[in-house]
């Protein structure tokens, strides 16, 4: 425990300020390196690692895709990924025995869950509004978690349903509801201090509580299932952690699968409502 407390701490004080450079380089250098390290993992807990032909190329566009996101068209990224598919593709025409279709759609698998979930970030930072938007992400992660953990800890009686059971024994029902509620109400007072804080760009920024707690239970109900995904794919290769980068804690894909989950999520709900409502979480 006290060195899951540690590293905490020290995550945190490494984290934090990188945020305050969410608008520059540092920022999509440090979400393409998670990226990268993330790919890595999950290529390793797959058995595909090792076999570099196709492993090489995957963390290359782990690492290109959130680097360059902001700073090239979307052609450009489009290019990307179709060049890497087909490359995968003909490595299981020209190396067949050292690369079979299964390493191949692993390998494709992993590699896009991966980048797409870290990409999702940076993309919800260009958003309007995304400087508020984006650390809706980390919130609604982070807070799932925590106070599904302390939830279930104090209240937690029925355990989930045997074939979820299997493979995130620790879960209860209660754990699951108290982790939701508290992640819509983080939502609803993330966006009653913003709309008090003194900061000029945030200073037009209305927020709609209603779908602020919409979208937190949303969001929470995500974060849960990217935890059990990941979860199920550690059952599956026998697997404790997928790293060890963050000691007491595991690697990034264990300290990061509620977040890459979120992700996409907010993304998507920030542009949807922006796009067909007029206005989104934030107006």
């Amino acid at each position: 425990m006290l060195t899951r407390i540690l590293t905490g701490i020290v995550a945190l004080l490494i984290f934090v300020p990188i945020l305050f450079f969410s608008h520059t380089v540092i920022f999509d250098i440090a979400i393409a390196t998670a990226s990268f390290i993330g790919t890595i993992e999950l290529l390793k807990c797959v058995g595909i690692m090792s076999k570099y032909a196709i492993s090489a190329p995957s963390m290359l566009v782990s690492f290109l895709v959130p680097l360059l996101i902001r700073y090239v068209s979307n052609e450009a990224i489009m290019l990307i990924v179709i060049f890497y598919l087909f490359y995968l593709l003909y490595a299981a025409v020209f190396a067949r025995k050292e690369n079979s279709t299964n390493d191949i759609a692993l390998c494709f698998f992993a590699t896009v869950f991966v980048t797409i979930s870290f990409t999702s970030i940076i993309i919800t930072r260009e958003l309007p509004y995304g400087d508020i938007l984006y650390l809706m992400i980390f919130i609604g992660a982070w807070s799932t978690d925590t106070f599904a953990y302390f939830t279930g800890k104090i209240f937690g009686r029925h355990k989930l349903p045997l074939s979820i059971r299997d493979v995130s024994p620790n879960k209860t029902i209660e754990g699951i509801i108290g982790g939701i509620i508290f992640c819509a109400a983080a939502f609803v007072l993330y966006g009653f201090i913003v709309a008090r804080v003194n900061i000029e760009r945030f200073a037009n920024a209305e927020p709609n509580y209603i779908l602020l707690a919409c979208a937190g239970i949303a969001t929470s109900v995500i974060a849960i299932l990217g935890d059990l995904s990941t979860s199920a794919i550690k059952r599956n290769y026998n697997v404790k952690d997928f790293g060890s980068i963050f000691p007491g804690h595991g690697g990034i894909l264990d300290r990061f699968d509620s977040v890459m989950a979120v992700a996409p999520v907010i993304m998507i709900i920030g542009a949807i409502f922006l796009k067909f409502s007029g206005y989104g979480l934030f107006t």
